[in-house]
């Protein structure tokens, strides 16, 4: 067996959980497998990092939040790297630094240029499990960076595509569902589940994997599992690959949920182009990714664009909107606290009247809806959030999640 496996916070978040994921290893590692363990922080780890560089001023460089964030995933492959050893299995751990990720500058949210994975293999060749600190790598000028969100999970991938392994992420949850079982209890769990589908529940809101774990996985064709952490039974979680079952009569395979959207709609702007292109310089200057993009255009030469971001965006370019002269004297109209549902299958492809079927409970159940985008597999509709449940509700039943 050679495989890569990930295991997130909540996975380890005490000393305890170490030491029952080293014996976890311990009990399935057979001689000559090739394991490679990437560890994310130890529970709130990183927040209170955060919390502790806020607490030296107002001003943290980016640069010195990488290097302070880095601490908490080292300190966990060390001390599971010394727990494996501890149990007779050689281990040894591994920074990010040290297992040859090398990245762009962009600390916060590097990517990845390359990865030298020598050393890396040369550990495996000596029998040792290679204990991997997820979420960080180096700059091309020698500094720490950090990955972003889901960082580890990108780690993960990313040292299996290199490797031509699987990739195994194991979390607090059993599998991927239909839908959130706290919402739906009835959801159903996903044997299978294809990259395409994973990519536009995790962009749309499903928090079990990062988006750009699962475009890695594609693009490398890396076999992924995700499983609940110490379970052994893989009959029990999630693969996500290129192929899934599909069933013709159900062309859902999922639902995801957003939370804290705010859609603003900018009435009246003139329909010359360079109005809109510097509306969305602004919004590119404040790093706030916009979604659900509709322009109306009117017989005056006159136009209406609206567009949704998240409720913390939100408040950063109202402050903007108030110091733009332009946009101040546009009649602006913004609905905050609304919840994205995406309904997700790769059977949308080929199964017609879905988009019909999905307007047809909201209106049943009295349920308004806002913007809708559709791709080739996927309708999001946005709701009020007092709705949501209600939505997912109906919307589950009406489809068989």
């Amino acid at each position: 067996m050679n495989v890569v496996q990930k295991y997130g916070g909540t996975s380890i978040d005490s000393v305890e959980k170490i030491r029952a994921i080293a014996e976890h290893i311990a009990s399935i590692r057979k001689e000559g497998d090739g394991i490679v363990i990437v560890a994310s922080a130890m529970g709130k780890t990183t927040d209170e990092l955060i919390a502790l560089a806020k607490q030296m001023g107002e001003e943290v460089p980016k640069r010195e939040l990488d290097a302070l964030l880095a601490t908490g995933e080292q300190k966990t492959v060390a001390l599971l790297a010394i727990a494996l050893q501890n149990l007779g299995i050689p281990a040894v751990s591994m920074t990010g630094f040290q297992s040859g990720f090398i990245t762009t500058d962009q600390h916060s949210k590097a990517r990845i240029k390359e990865i030298n994975t020598e050393r890396t293999e040369q550990f495996l060749k000596e029998g040792k499990v290679v204990v991997m600190a997820g979420f960080q790598g180096i700059s091309e000028h020698g500094d720490i960076t950090t990955l972003g969100r889901g960082g580890s999970d990108t780690t993960a991938v990313a040292i299996a595509a290199q490797l031509g392994w699987d990739c195994e992420i194991y979390t607090d949850v059993d599998a991927i569902f239909t839908a959130d079982p706290k919402i739906y209890p009835k959801a159903k769990k996903l044997d299978r589940i294809t990259y395409e589908e994973m990519m536009e529940l995790s962009a749309s809101g499903a928090g079990v994997l990062e988006t750009r774990s699962v475009e890695l996985a594609k693009k490398y064709n890396v076999r992924l599992f995700i499983g609940k952490s110490l379970e052994t039974d893989k009959r029990k979680g999630t693969y996500v690959m290129n192929e899934s079952i599909f069933i013709e009569d159900m062309p859902i395979t999922g639902i995801s949920i957003s939370d804290d959207c705010s859609i603003y709609s900018m009435r009246g702007m003139e329909n010359d182009g360079v109005a809109v292109a510097g509306l969305f310089q602004l919004l590119a200057d404040l790093n706030i990714n916009v979604d659900m993009i509709s322009k109306q255009t009117y017989g005056d030469n006159k136009c209406t664009v609206s567009f949704s971001c998240t409720d913390a965006q939100s408040r950063d370019l109202d402050k903007a909107i108030e110091a733009n002269e332009v946009l101040k004297q546009i009649n602006i109209e913004k609905q905050a606290n609304l919840s994205i549902l995406s309904l997700v299958g790769v059977g949308m492809a080929t199964c017609s009247g879905v988009a019909s079927k999905v307007f047809s409970i909201l209106a049943q159940e009295g349920i308004m809806y806002y913007q809708i985008t559709t791709s080739e597999i996927s309708i999001s509709v946005t709701v009020s959030k007092d709705e949501k449940i209600k939505a997912v509700i109906a919307l589950c039943e009406a489809f068989g999640l």
